[in-house]
Parts: C-alpha cells; structure tokens; sequence
C-alpha cells in the first residue's frame, strides 16, 4: 500500500476547491421544486448526491427510471420518503423543495465526503437537514452538534447554504462532536504539521454508502 505525506493545509486547499465545485453546481437556485410527475427526478438526484453517477443507464419503469440497483434504490427510497415526511406541514405538501450540500471530512488519515439535504419547513421559517443516514437535525446547528460522524475535521458551506461572495464560495470549518470531546484528537492530528495518509475503513454505522478516500 503506497503512503504519502499531506498536510491540512493541502487537504484545506483541496477540500475548498471542491466546495466551489458544489457550489458552482447546487448554489443555485436556493430550492429545487419537484412536483409528483417529477419525483424520479429527485431520486435520481438523490442516488447521485449518494452514490455517484449510476453504472446503468436510466431506462423507463426500470428502478424509478434511476438506473441504480435493487439495493442502491432500496436507500434512495429510505431518503426520499423521510424527504416527504418532512414536507407533511407544507401547504402543498406533494411539490417537494430540497437543496443539496456537501460536508468534506478527515479523519487522522483519510478523506471524504457526504452529502446533506436540507428541507424547508415555511411555517416555522426555518430548515430541517437530512444526513446519508437519513437522520433528520431541525437545523443547521443541531447537525453540528450532534452528527454521528467520527472523529474528524469538518469544511463545510456557511450556515449550511451555498453562499459566495464575488463568485467565491463561503465556507466554514469545524470539528466533529466526536472530535470534540476527545482531547487528545487534535494533538494527534497535528493540524499544524504533515499527517501520514494511508487507506482507512470508516465504520458501517458511520458511512453506510459513502467510502473514504486515502489522504495521499
């Protein structure tokens, strides 16, 4: 197995680089409106927003016209009922809103990314978040505070909206509850210095569809 050195700051630099990638793509408009004859849409937005793009290509009454497989589906449906759930106190709770951002994460010695799906909730003027897991966080903070992610670095957009300023998209950085109370994490990370990137396996429970890629 090859190692390399990387440093945060060049994991900083890479992670950035992606968020205005994400940011070019799902900034705008702020809300995707999905009316029922719509709905594959959205799964397919979902599956992508999970898995990458499909190995099948997309067939009509084929797995919801997604092109994803039997098991994929079966997570893209998880999702997007917990989306219609969330849309149950909506005054036309058939047409679905969704926006899609990204968190970038490291561990000691691996990188990743998942996505998060924010819900509007109008009467209450605010936002619900749905994770990879299909946990539901009544708002921005409460994902920060109680995600179930390891113990990690965060780069993540502000306020968990794609924003930018001039073109240039605004993030933010932080560290995983995990992370938080473990006080020896960020010594052993040494975000100061270089971190020893090898191949690392995230628990099941943490990643159930998303894999870490080798920091290096």
């Amino acid at each position: 197995m090859a190692v390399e050195w990387i440093s945060f700051s060049m994991w900083r630099e890479a992670a950035l680089m992606k968020q205005q990638d994400y940011f070019d793509i799902h900034g705008t408009p702020m809300w995707r409106k999905f009316k029922p004859r719509y709905y594959w849409k959205l799964k397919r937005q979902i599956g992508c927003a999970l898995f990458g793009v499909p190995e099948e290509v997309p067939r009509a009454h084929l797995n919801d016209n997604t092109g994803y497989t039997d098991k994929e589906l079966k997570k893209i449906n998880k999702i997007f009922d917990i989306i219609k759930q969330c849309m149950q106190n909506h005054k036309n709770p058939k047409n679905i809103f969704v926006s899609f951002l990204f968190v970038c994460g490291r561990t000691r010695d691996a990188y990743f990314t998942v996505p998060v799906i924010r819900v509007p909730q109008f009467k209450q003027n605010n936002n619900l978040f749905i994770d990879s897991c299909g946990r539901v966080y009544e708002s921005w903070q409460d994902y920060l505070e109680n995600n179930t992610m390891p113990e990690c670095l965060l780069w993540y957009p502000r306020n968990g909206v794609y924003s930018a300023v001039d073109g240039a998209v605004e993030v933010e950085f932080g560290i995983s509850p995990a992370g938080r109370t473990g006080a020896k994490f960020l010594q052993i990370l040494d975000i100061g210095g270089s971190v020893l990137g090898a191949r690392a396996l995230i628990a099941a429970q943490f990643w159930p569809v998303t894999l870490p890629v080798a920091a290096g």
